[in-house]
């Protein structure tokens, strides 16, 4: 009755999403390794590392992907990876149950960017782990750092919505579904609103927000309703990015987004 559930809840927010996943063109695949990792999802969730292109190790860095067809397959396509790569960085990439390779469970992603960053923690247990996050991999992500345990210790969030209310408000259908789970199973909503997860944000880790001035799905403004609660709990910096779309700041602003991103990481991400 549960999976029959959660079946009818996920249709109207990500049914266009279910295909078959693919390899982004022009990716070397033999530079990744393919792995699964049990979350308490439920599910089996399919992920991918790839270690530094330098000889230094500086850190891991998890990248929690947006709403998409290519999933884990978005940090390749548009270069997050290999900048982090060329960094200094080892990186995992992964779906979330029921995008790309992984396989459908309930809706609780939280625990699924939990399970692979505990992963990747004990894949390399002398290097402190990093977090990225667009849009809904954003919002997951500061979920997931309510909870006592979790293993980050610096978090970049991008385009992420302050709560499924805000993101899917002007969708008739979501936003029906979103108000009849709320009333049948409110402490799952509020497990995947942000602005509650903020509030009891676990070990403090410093964030940067990042948002596109051209955004028409999560706008600024948005930010600043996540920011203006995350700055009482943590260190949290804002870039405003001009001229990027939604979970595009890298494809707007190249040189500026890996100097930004890459310096956050470095300063904060020590061994």
């Amino acid at each position: 009755m549960k999976n029959l559930f959660y079946k009818w809840l996920k249709k109207p927010f990500f049914g266009r999403f279910n295909k078959t996943w693919r390899w982004p063109d022009d990716v070397n695949q033999s530079e990744w390794s393919k792995l699964s990792i049990k979350s308490q999802s439920g599910s089996d969730i399919s992920a991918m590392i790839a270690r530094s292109l330098t000889q230094e190790e500086k850190g891991c860095v998890l990248l929690c992907h947006p709403m998409g067809v290519s999933a884990k397959g978005f940090w390749l396509r548009y270069g997050h990876a290999q900048l982090l790569r060329g960094a200094g960085y080892h990186v995992m990439v992964f779906d979330f149950n029921g995008f790309g390779e992984s396989a459908s469970a309930n809706m609780e992603y939280p625990l699924d960017v939990l399970a692979c960053g505990n992963a990747l923690q004990v894949h390399f247990p002398n290097l402190p782990v990093g977090v990225i996050g667009a849009s809904l991999g954003g919002a997951m992500t500061v979920c997931a750092m309510a909870t006592p345990g979790h293993p980050f210790k610096a978090a970049i969030i991008e385009s992420a919505f302050p709560s499924l209310l805000h993101f899917w408000r002007p969708y008739p259908i979501p936003k029906l579904a979103l108000q009849v789970s709320r009333i049948i199973y409110p402490a799952g909503e509020r497990r995947m609103r942000p602005t509650h997860a903020a509030k009891h944000l676990v070990g403090k880790p410093p964030m940067l927000l990042i948002y596109g001035d051209a955004d028409e799905f999560t706008p600024v403004i948005h930010g600043k309703v996540l920011l203006d609660t995350l700055k009482h709990m943590t260190k949290t910096c804002f870039w405003q990015v001009e001229g990027a779309k939604h979970t595009h700041a890298y494809t707007a602003q190249p040189d500026e987004y890996a100097t930004r991103v890459i310096n956050f990481l470095d300063k904060n991400l020590t061994v």
